[in-house]
């Protein structure tokens, strides 16, 4: 009975729970048909203050990383750039060491030249005899490898760095066209005449051939003379230019921003001077004309043409547009351009064009100079005095001033200064000054405390310490060595800043990935 009881409790329990069951299913609502529930509004802070935090630590770190320079904070500086500087080190010994290039081509060529050199052919590297004897085949591939070089580097070091370049235009370049043409009038001939940098005979008449009556010393002839060393030192100065274009087209292949185009631009947009209204106008004309707006931005002395590299970055313009157009501009119509202006600044030439312009502006002030005025002839006074003062600044190798001879003696110093106003004084000098041993003569070796560590070459000017212009050539001195340093310091500085870039963007990365794993 008990259990009879029981069996019919629970049928009863059953039957209910199934009544039940079926009531809520007709009274409830189809999936379809459901409404989603907005988001509580609780859960936007969320979503808002999670990107809130990314802008904010990205603004916090940039704010730091401004600090950063050798001034501010020179142990963190010099820390960050070591690392960069070491890393980069390794990441070009990787690539050199595992290129085929290297193992196939580099590698043979230079045993064959060192086995050539040292013991199957020296014959083939030996040094010229200034009006004598040129140079072998061997010595003369060496030398325009150096020169080359030289001018490349010289370029590169002009433009790279985000417009902190070492002017080495100014320093070196247009002083060498000078030489050129204050040399090919001094010898009455371009004939021969040898205008290559680190030649030993360079610009000496001794080289020169054919009649001496200046009728080969004309603009074209000049100009073909220093067009190569222009063209070299060109196409340096579209190397450097690859910095800014190949950071800021890094940054935006990696879902980032540039900073340093950022910035720039965002100042540029803040002020309204002439140099920043042109760093706008650079980056709307180079978006707007591509290849041809880079060329023609690089045909000219523009001094804001690092915006233009960072535009192209930051628009991912293919890496051999830019390069071909800023090459194309800079290499062969700046620099060329340059060299047509100096050559007829400096030339003949152009200054009996110039003084027949001064004459006239003579005749028409004589009413207010007098009659006695002659701004042509002073003119042209002044101009022999500066071409005068030019050619003691010709720089040469030592050598070159001993001729065979093992040391120069009273008589021989004055005969290298015949030409200026007091050679016994400044023959004295010098010797007191070079004469280490006292033996009233000067060598080779006793020269060589003189020879200059940039070019391995002297001056006559740089021989006397009494020089009138000794205090000129300090303050010129000193004001390349400074732009030297600013040259070092702004690339120890910007490689700093772009090392703890890296460390910031991966910070920013982590802090991304936290917060979309707690979603």
């Amino acid at each position: 009975r008990f259990c009879s009881r029981l069996v019919g409790v629970r049928a009863a329990e059953s039957l209910t729970i199934f009544i039940m069951s079926e009531d809520s299913a007709r009274n409830r609502t189809p999936v379809s048909s459901r409404k989603m529930k907005p988001p509580s509004s609780e859960e936007k802070p969320k979503k808002a203050s999670a990107a809130d935090a990314v802008e904010e630590l990205r603004s916090s770190l940039a704010s730091k990383r401004s600090e950063i320079s050798l001034k501010k904070a020179p142990i963190t500086t010099l820390r960050l750039f070591s690392i960069s500087a070491a890393e980069y080190i390794v990441y070009c010994g990787r690539v050199v060491l595992t290129s085929l290039i290297t193992w196939l081509v580099v590698v043979p060529l230079l045993i064959g030249y060192f086995a050539v050199k040292t013991s199957v052919a020296p014959e083939l590297f030996e040094a010229p005899v200034c009006g004598s004897k040129p140079g072998a085949l061997g010595w003369q591939v060496e030398l325009a490898v150096k020169e080359v070089s030289w001018w490349l580097i010289l370029g590169i070091l002009s433009s790279v760095g985000f417009g902190t370049g070492l002017h080495s235009g100014m320093m070196f370049l247009f002083p060498h066209v000078l030489q050129v043409v204050t040399a090919a009038e001094s010898c009455h001939t371009t004939k021969g005449l040898i205008a290559w940098y680190q030649h030993p005979c360079k610009l000496d008449c001794s080289t020169t051939s054919g009649p001496l009556d200046d009728s080969t010393v004309t603009f074209g002839n000049l100009f073909m003379l220093v067009t190569v060393p222009c063209m070299l030192w060109g196409f340096g100065t579209a190397v450097g230019e690859l910095p800014p274009y190949l950071v800021s087209k890094a940054a935006r292949l990696a879902g980032s921003t540039d900073d340093e185009f950022a910035q720039e631009m965002e100042d540029a947009k803040t002020k309204t001077d002439l140099f920043n209204r042109m760093k706008l106008w650079t980056v709307n004309f180079t978006e707007k004309h591509g290849f041809l707006g880079i060329f023609l931005l690089a045909s000219w002395p523009n001094a804001a043409f690092d915006m233009c590299g960072m535009c192209c970055g930051y628009l991912l313009m293919p890496f051999w547009t830019f390069f071909i157009a800023t090459a194309a501009g800079k290499g062969l119509v700046k620099v060329n351009g340059q060299a047509v202006v100096f050559v007829n600044l400096f030339g003949s030439a152009a200054w009996k064009v110039m003084l027949k312009v001064i004459a006239s502006i003579n005749e028409v002030a004589k009413p207010v100079l007098g009659e006695a005025s002659d701004l042509a002839g002073k003119a042209d006074g002044l101009r022999t005095k500066l071409l005068a003062k030019f050619q003691q600044q010709t720089r040469f190798n030592p050598g070159k001033l001993f001729e065979g001879k093992d040391s120069l003696d009273m008589a021989d110093i004055k005969k290298l200064y015949a030409s200026y106003d007091d050679p016994d004084a400044i023959s004295q000098r010098v010797l007191a000054e070079w004469d280490s041993n006292g033996d009233k003569a000067i060598t080779l070796a006793e020269m060589q405390s003189a020879v200059s560590r940039t070019d391995g070459k002297v001056s006559l000017a740089a021989l006397d310490p009494g020089a009138p212009t000794s205090l000129l050539k300090m303050c010129w001195e000193l004001f390349i060595v400074g732009l030297i340093l600013f040259f070092a310091v702004s690339i120890m500085n910007q490689m700093a800043v772009s090392k703890q870039a890296e460390y910031d963007e991966a910070e920013v990365e982590a802090l991304k990935k936290k917060t979309d794993k707690k979603k």
